[in-house]
């Protein structure tokens, strides 16, 4: 025990004893138990205060009283203390909302209001919430615990009363509109009624506009985009310039597809108020997908007012870097890496670059800075990656065991990372034994299960494929990957045919963009002798994902059907990218072997058609249809 929850201790057994205290009802302030706030209260104001409020509609201070409280009250107060001590808080909670019931007092309801906050129990929450509001009905902090409590349930037309409060009496915008974002995306039956309920709010001339605003948020949500947009270009002439407004309405017609209007209207908003730095770095932000270099000039604008906001730095150095100017690039995002929130970012940039120039060495170093955030997992498979080619696949597969006891949260992902560098390496069967040693530590994990059946589909055990992906889908029966895999799987090693076609078909009707699903789809359906049905699914396939797999496939698709040239195009294409793949080889050498000596000899590939998409931050490399082999 603390000294501060001791000295609470005794000062509420003090009061115990005394039974007599009288206490002032104050202006709740965070309390560290329910006793201690009764102690140390003052009441608010000076009782010779003869101030006037010369405007009759803003919120009075409550009349302040004191009142003396039962021993038994004090009592249970004591009891939900000392619960709070040891970190009891439910019964903490209990005995507060009891006494908060009971006593009308201030202080027990403020305290239970925030017990009630911790444990997240949205009806006591609620209840104290209101306690406090018809305890003090003139006080913001009430207003904005009782639209909490609303938001916490979900119920936005009950938290308007709130919010209409605060803005009326507050000028407090935002919980006007944080209405809108109640239960976001799941109120749809209540928009309509919500839109009315703003409609028939009481409000000064001067505070009227706000209501399109909030409406034009709300249609937006219910998919009405053209009445979303129409009801902002109300608001904004009824208030012209308004940021909030402005920003609102140039997202909406981004998101419509009406780039040049959204950029109009921030520019034309900008001429008006050129020093306005959040309407420029939203048109900055806008411009990076229609016009890099013109988004380069905004964001240095933006660094010339500001050159220590690191945001602007770390935006502009992505610029630099898609742009192809590496050196800017690499000057601002060290500028920026003293930013916390940017470090981790900014240093797998960093190391990017690093390793692009050949400087493995400083590109580790940097790697090895991120500890956190999107890039983590990235940059830890980089730093495996170099430290196996620098120091060997031990030291890389130490570091990786050591961030799994660093990040135990990122554990599943490691282990499955140390797999992958096993097998890079053509050490299946320690990566079969790392996988099981996850699942030791992590049972039933559905990527570390998804993970071993590959493994055990390169080691030839298709009962084990089976069962971990039966396991996933005992878990979730609606997980496309373990549908098609398996069904893939049985596709190529059993004659389970009818099966894996219901399988598969799942997978696809489940995800029909997935380009290894729809590879799927067709060969089964080409093995079950339907190759005109097959077509189709292999086309969209390769059309989606040039995979040597998938042009396999279509290939033999195409030859069986009598178009050998189109099978023999199919297939070049394929072998441009691998040109020893296994699968397109044994194909041609299958079915094409006697009318060719050389599969590439017509093929030639066009320089020009090659796109540095890693310059722009893209992978350049194809992602591989993760599914078992055709071997």
């Amino acid at each position: 025990m603390n000294l501060a929850h001791l000295a609470t201790l005794k000062l509420a057994i003090a009061i115990l004893l005394s039974a007599c205290a009288a206490i002032p009802e104050i202006q709740p302030q965070p309390p560290g138990s329910a006793t201690e706030m009764i102690a140390d209260s003052d009441p608010k104001g000076d009782p010779e205060d003869n101030s006037e409020e010369t405007a009759p509609e803003s919120p009075q201070s409550a009349e302040q009283a004191t009142k003396a409280f039962p021993e038994e009250t004090l009592y249970q107060l004591l009891v939900a203390d000392i619960s709070l001590i040891r970190g009891q808080f439910e019964p903490a909670l209990e005995k507060y909302l009891q006494q908060a019931r009971e006593t009308r007092d201030m202080a027990v309801i403020t305290m239970a209001n925030r017990v009630a906050l911790h444990q997240r129990d949205t009806d006591a929450l609620l209840e104290t919430a209101l306690l406090w509001v018809e305890q003090m009905p003139d006080q913001a902090e009430a207003h904005q615990a009782a639209l909490q409590a609303y938001a916490l349930q979900g119920k936005p037309l009950k938290a308007l009363s709130h919010a209409h409060w605060l803005y009326v009496y507050e000028d407090d915008i935002e919980a006007f509109l944080a209405v809108t974002a109640i239960d976001e995306g799941s109120k749809q039956a209540l928009i309509p009624s919500l839109i009315e309920a703003y409609q028939n709010l009481s409000l000064d001339k001067d505070k009227q506009p706000m209501v399109k605003l909030a409406q034009a948020i709300l249609f937006l949500e219910s998919g009405q985009a053209a009445t979303a947009i129409e009801t902002a270009e109300q608001f904004l002439e009824s208030a012209p310039g308004n940021q909030r407004g402005l920003l609102f309405l140039a997202q909406t017609l981004q998101q419509q597809n009406r780039m040049p209007e959204a950029l109009n209207l921030l520019e034309a908003a900008l001429l008006e108020t050129p020093q306005n730095r959040t309407l420029r770095l939203q048109y900055a932000r806008l411009l990076t997908l229609t016009d890099r270099a013109q988004a380069i000039v905004q964001f240095e604008m933006l660094r010339q007012k500001d050159a220590d906001n690191q945001q602007v730095n770390y935006l502009l150095a992505l610029l630099y870097l898609n742009q192809g100017t590496v050196d800017p690039a690499v000057e601002l995002f060290v500028e920026a890496s003293s930013d916390p929130s940017i470090y981790a970012d900014a240093h797998y940039h960093l190391g990017s670059i690093a390793e692009r120039k050949g400087f493995n060495s400083s590109a580790l170093q940097h790697y090895q800075q991120v500890r956190s955030g999107r890039n983590y997992l990235a940059a830890a498979s980089r730093s495996a990656l170099l430290l196996t080619q620098q120091q060997g696949i031990s030291s890389a597969r130490s570091y990786l065991q050591n961030l799994r006891t660093e990040q135990p949260s990122q554990s599943p992902a490691l282990f499955q990372m140390e797999s992958n560098l096993l097998i890079s390496t053509d050490r299946t069967d320690q990566a079969f034994n790392i996988l099981t040693h996850g699942l030791q530590e992590h049972p039933d994990n559905p990527q570390l299960l998804y993970a071993r059946s590959m493994v055990s589909e390169m080691q030839n055990n298709y009962q084990l494929v089976e069962r971990d992906l039966r396991a996933i889908l005992a878990q979730d029966p609606d997980n496309s990957a373990a549908l098609n895999a398996l069904g893939y799987t049985m596709v190529l090693h059993t004659d389970r045919l009818e099966e894996a076609h219901r399988l598969i078909k799942r997978a696809y009707l489940l995800n029909p963009g997935e380009p290894a699903i729809l590879d799927s789809m067709g060969w089964v359906l080409f093995v079950l002798g339907h190759p005109r049905q097959a077509l189709p699914y292999l086309e969209k396939a390769m059309g989606i994902m040039e995979d040597p797999e998938i042009a396999a496939h279509l290939g033999e698709v195409l030859w069986v059907l009598g178009d050998r040239q189109a099978a023999m195009e199919t297939w070049n294409r394929g072998l441009e990218q691998a040109p020893d793949d296994k699968n397109i080889n044994e194909a041609i050498k299958r079915l094409a072997g006697p009318l060719i000596t050389d599969p590439m000899k017509d093929s030639i590939k066009d320089p020009m058609k090659s796109i540095d998409t890693e310059a722009f931050g893209i992978e350049s490399t194809p992602t591989p249809i993760d599914k078992p082999s055709a071997e």
